[in-house]
């Protein structure tokens, strides 16, 4: 397996099935993905050619979800995406790309809805989002998301796990959302 991306997943149906949507048919042999339903049972996700993982109960936090995703993941290398955000057409095809360079882990542009646009080498300090990198499996070894942290579990990851070569696609892939009400980063600016 070449690729996994971690998708953890709590009420937003109508985001997601755009996101899978845009993301199913990018999807070719090596690449997989694990949706983990934190709590809701959404069994409209399971039209979709992903890994779905339905947890009995929500944990409150996307550590949780990241985690079971992390546990059961068989790519080479491991990249997350929030299931409130949206890639680009050619987010796996980039992505792939640069894989095969052999980084360790590797910056993707982004862009959100308050105009931010990050493409650099070396994102802005504020810029600790999980999803922002794809990450070799063997650099996060037995790293996990903190399942206590509510919120700045993402920063406290990639604080551990952004080690080694890295490079960047400098590209917008993927589309940040903040204006989701059952987010967790709902209307921060």
């Amino acid at each position: 397996m070449d690729i996994t991306f971690i998708i953890p997943y709590y009420n937003c149906y109508e985001y997601t099935e755009k996101l899978l949507d845009t993301l199913t048919p990018q999807l070719k042999e090596g690449i997989e993905v694990i949706l983990v339903d934190d709590g809701c049972n959404e069994t409209r996700l399971e039209k979709y050619p992903i890994k779905v993982v339905h947890l009995p109960e929500n944990s409150g936090t996307a550590s949780v979800p990241r985690n079971v995703g992390l546990d059961m993941a068989q790519g080479k290398y491991i990249g997350f995406i929030d299931a409130d955000d949206m890639v680009r057409d050619d987010y796996v095809e980039e992505i792939l790309k640069k894989c095969r360079e052999g980084w360790d882990y590797f910056y993707i542009g982004w862009t959100c809805e308050w105009g931010d646009t990050i493409i650099e080498d070396y994102p802005p300090i504020w810029n600790t989002a999980c999803w922002n990198c794809v990450y070799k499996r063997e650099i996060i070894g037995n790293e996990r998301f903190d399942p206590t942290m509510r919120v700045g579990e993402d920063k406290d990851f990639v604080r551990r796990v952004r080690k080694g070569r890295h490079s960047s696609i400098k590209k917008i892939l993927y589309e940040y959302n903040t204006n989701v009400e059952n987010s967790l980063t709902y209307g921060l600016k």
